[in-house]
């Protein structure tokens, strides 16, 4: 069907563009060598508050959705000392994605929490549902039709270190299943199976009567290369580096907070190579000969031209929130790459809302471009937490 045809699409290019383009950097598909790499999903923003402030979020202040964006944000959250043994908190999240290009792709998120004293732990998930997928072989026949996944468990452990500082550490599992095991121009793929670590930091400067600062730092998706199949190229996870901050004010007597918030955010994979018709590395850095750890620091000084490229990569959030008494928020954002990397720009919208131990929190995309592929994503997350 004309669905499925359009789904195939897609997950051929989530397949190709993981598989070769790191391998063919300099090709029609990558003229700009923008950074890819495999489970894109990790890197997707899960909570409509995050979403809300353009996809800002790691120096915001804590509540329950902390755990998706930084869990070391958790410690900090007010407990009730009459609810000491119940200090838990739960979240649930739902976006319809891509629906100006594929209908059937959904997120799901999830989380569940617990805060003691100096310290939190719990467990996340989170699902991509990339809808009912056709397979088809090398001369356009039907092979097989199967539900397209990609789901993580994440568990995680946070501590106070300091008055004001904390840190978590995380270990998550991760599935991928695009395409099943089939085989397209001889090239077999099958589903994959990783596993990978995220480091944590927050400030929480909330030490002052009329204004603070916060600010966090994350190092996510830390692991090894992995292979959609027999394809003779290893393609890196994606790990990626966050930085942000929150600057805070409380306006007039009733505790009224307005909020302005930056992330810088940094994909930390080689930028793909220079190659020639014989696949020789004429410009930049062999990625082959970089490890899925060693991308970490090597990927710095990977660009073909240099400096100015890498800072290239940077992608930034921008947000604001004003929170009327801790019962109501408007928020709005703004996200933007580099027009060579991506040139992906957006306005945000949401409001949330807190009534007695639940909460709930909306977002709106708003792109500035026509028909660009993320228009009309919204976003809803539910909360449940006993505290303050």
């Amino acid at each position: 069907t004309y669905n499925q045809m359009k789904n195939l699409k897609m997950i051929g290019l989530l397949l190709l563009t993981s598989l070769k383009s790191i391998a063919q950097a300099y090709t029609p598909v990558n003229t700009n060598r923008i950074l890819v790499g495999a489970f894109p999903f990790q890197n997707f923003t899960y909570d409509a508050r995050s979403a809300s402030l353009g996809e800002a979020g790691i120096a915001i202040s804590p509540d329950a959705n902390s755990a998706l964006m930084n869990p070391a944000k958790l410690v900090f959250l007010k407990q009730d000392s009459t609810q000491k043994s119940k200090n838990i908190g739960v979240s649930l999240h739902y976006t319809p994605y891509y629906r100006n290009l594929i209908q059937g792709m959904n997120l799901f998120g999830g989380n569940l929490f617990q805060v003691k004293e100096k310290k939190a732990y719990g467990l996340t998930v989170k699902y991509f549902d990339a809808g009912n997928v056709a397979i088809y072989g090398d001369n356009r026949e039907f092979i097989k039709s199967f539900q397209s996944k990609e789901f993580s468990i994440n568990g995680f452990y946070s501590l106070k270190v300091r008055q004001n500082n904390s840190i978590s550490i995380g270990l998550k599992y991760i599935y991928s299943n695009l395409s099943a095991h089939s085989t397209t121009q001889n090239v077999s793929t099958k589903p994959v199976n990783a596993i990978a670590g995220d480091l944590y930091f927050y400030h929480n400067g909330r030490n002052t009567k009329k204004h603070w600062l916060n600010y966090g730092a994350s190092l996510t998706n830390i692991g090894g290369k992995v292979s959609y199949g027999d394809y003779k190229q290893r393609t890196f996870q994606p790990t990626l580096l966050k930085l942000g901050a929150a600057q805070n004010f409380i306006l007039g007597k009733k505790q009224n907070v307005l909020m302005f918030t930056v992330d810088a955010n940094k994909l930390l994979l080689p930028t793909p190579s220079i190659r020639n018709a014989q696949n020789e590395v004429i410009a930049g850095r062999n990625e082959e000969n970089i490890t899925g750890i060693g991308t970490i620091f090597q990927s710095w000084g990977t660009a073909p031209d240099g400096l100015r490229e890498t800072m290239r990569e940077i992608t930034f959030s921008f947000g604001t929130e004003f929170q009327y008494r801790n019962f109501l928020a408007i928020r709005a954002g703004y996200y933007t790459q580099n027009r060579l990397k991506g040139d992906l720009h957006y306005f945000t919208l949401g409001l949330g809302g807190k009534l007695k131990n639940f909460g709930l929190d909306l977002s709106y995309l708003l792109p500035n471009k026509k028909n660009q592929i993320l228009s009309n994503t919204f976003r809803v997350s539910l909360n449940y937490y006993l505290f303050k």
